[in-house]
């Protein structure tokens, strides 16, 4: 008897649990129908954002940024970043696509076509702006801006954006460039030591590239002062 009492208690316990997880599965069900209703409209809205809506406008920008391409190629730099005819332009495309990748491309092209054509507060500003997932081109256009400040003489801002470049994305083919005019600039500050530092890296870590086949006369030529 004593056991059926204690089984009977065992069911009264769980039937009890069982009417407190509905009666809180009820009070709160509008409150979970809401949060999953929500879930839903977002995931929806995002896939119609990114088929319906950016792969198209990446499309038009694409096609807009292949005829800027050839203008940038033979050095048309003024009219790349303006267009014409049909051709909306890099400034154009940057602008209105700005949230497709060709439009951040096109961000990039302003940014060189200004360098080119010695408008470096705006090719600073234009590559400043450009995002990628690349991290050669983000390199790059960091190494640009350094050459944007390095034009406009303010050599320590030209140095930053040499090291970040080289943080960025080392390889053996742009970073000993970069070291190259990073060590150019310390030498016109007469920071020997780091300037050594740049061509030493050059030497012993891109020792396959041509810039390090003569590095040693440009260490000599400070050891020499």
């Amino acid at each position: 008897m004593k056991k059926k009492n204690t089984t009977d208690t065992h069911f009264a316990n769980i039937e009890e649990g069982l009417s407190k997880t509905e009666q809180f599965v009820e009070k709160n069900w509008k409150v979970w129908g809401s949060i999953i209703t929500l879930l839903i409209s977002l995931f929806v809205g995002y896939y119609l954002y990114q088929n319906l809506y950016k792969a198209p406008r990446n499309e038009t920008a694409k096609n807009q940024l292949f005829i800027g391409e050839q203008y940038f190629e033979k050095d048309s730099f003024r009219l790349a970043l303006d267009g014409k005819d049909n051709f909306d332009g890099f400034i154009s495309i940057s602008e209105k696509y700005s949230n497709t990748k060709s439009g951040q491309l096109a961000t990039y092209y302003c940014g060189i076509s200004y360098l080119r054509i010695g408008e470096y507060q705006n090719a600073i500003k234009m590559l400043d702006k450009f995002n990628s997932n690349d991290n050669l081109l983000m390199s790059i256009a960091n190494t640009a801006i350094g050459d944007a400040f390095s034009e406009l003489n303010q050599p320590n801002e030209a140095i930053e954006y040499y090291e970040k470049s080289i943080k960025i994305h080392s390889n053996k083919i742009t970073t000993p460039i970069t070291l190259m005019k990073c060590a150019i600039l310390f030498e016109l500050q007469e920071d020997y030591t780091k300037a050594i530092d740049c061509y030493n890296t050059i030497k012993e870590q891109y020792p396959e590239s041509k810039l390090a086949e003569n590095i040693d006369k440009y260490i000599e030529k400070i050891n020499f002062k």
